[in-house]
């Protein structure tokens, strides 16, 4: 076993750190990828910070890194419909421990979270999809918005609202986008119709535009119940809100309004490819690092207000 370079913690007081670790092996239902690029995520944040340590045991060095886009080089047991030289993409898959990651040469996800990537889709696109992208199609689908339709998106600048955006868009539907007072060209580019200031009243503000409430509210900010419940004000009765950070708790329902959680789905994984090879859906990538910056970009993602996406390219 040879080793290679990756960012990891080395214990829960360290900081995200580029060092030699052995290369991973793949267990059965995984593939050994040759990484290409890796998109950063605030779950990635808040494994760096030990926060995940009440649901997961922690086996040091941790590599960081969820999302990913390589080549496929080795195949583990009961694995079909890959070989080597495949190119793919999505994410490491949930596999209870924090050990393995993608900020790395090499990375050993899991078939089940991964797919075939489109010949027309670069590394660094294909790379934001799995977190990001899937999250965002699966909050649009909760709320299944339509021609007319009104919906705000809360953490609109960030890399699922930026996939949440467009999507919304395409469906016909009237998209208000949050934003920092200055950030507004960044998600009109997207397709938002209009703004709010989320440095304000941001309910007050849109009960005072829409009177009669929206039809739809994706939620990328409260992951407390009680912050989500108050922003379900701005929908109408028989409208629909969902949270992708688990804001809706257990309700089903709050002041007539349809409630839900929602999460990254790897089925999503292939649509949203194809729509990037038709040219019809963009990652909004902000800014790339080498791996060499990987700790830089990690670093960047945790302190600075970040717009769309960042990605880290290993070569």
């Amino acid at each position: 076993m040879g080793t290679m370079r990756a960012l990891a913690i080395e214990g829960f007081d360290s900081t995200p750190g580029l060092i030699d670790v052995p290369e991973p092996e793949p267990g059965a239902g995984e593939v050994l990828v040759r990484m290409r690029a890796a998109a950063l995520n605030p779950y990635d944040t808040f494994v760096a910070m030990g926060a995940m340590r009440e649901y997961m045991s922690y086996e040091f060095p941790a590599v960081l890194g969820t999302d990913l886009a390589g080549t496929v080089e080795v195949m583990g047991e009961d694995v079909e419909g890959f070989s080597p030289g495949t190119r793919v993409f999505g994410t490491m898959g949930m596999k209870g421990v924090v050990r393995d990651g993608t900020i790395a040469q090499m990375a050993t996800p899991q078939v089940a979270s991964i797919a075939v990537m489109p010949e027309d889709v670069d590394d660094e696109q294909a790379a934001t999809i799995g977190v990001a992208g899937t999250s965002a199609m699966s909050a649009v689908d909760a709320v299944d918005p339509s021609a007319g339709t009104t919906l705000l998106v809360l953490g609109a600048t960030g890399g699922v609202g930026s996939f949440a955006i467009q999507l919304a868009s395409a469906s016909g539907a009237l998209v208000i986008a949050s934003v920092r007072p200055g950030d507004e060209d960044f998600v009109t580019g997207l397709g938002a119709a209009e703004t709010v200031d989320y440095t304000g009243d941001v309910v007050a503000a849109v009960r005072d535009r829409f009177p009669d409430g929206l039809d739809g509210l994706i939620d990328l900010v409260h992951r407390d119940h009680d912050a989500f419940a108050s922003m379900t004000a701005v929908v109408r009765a028989g409208g629909r809100a969902t949270s992708v950070v688990g804001g809706a708790g257990d309700a089903t329902e709050i002041g007539g309004v349809s409630v839900s959680n929602v999460g990254g789905n790897p089925a999503h994984l292939h649509a949203l490819a194809d729509r990037i090879a038709a040219g019809s859906l963009r990652a909004a990538i902000r800014r790339t690092y080498p791996l060499d910056d990987a700790a830089q970009g990690m670093a960047d993602l945790t302190n600075e207000h970040t717009l769309g996406k960042l990605v880290i390219t290993m070569v």
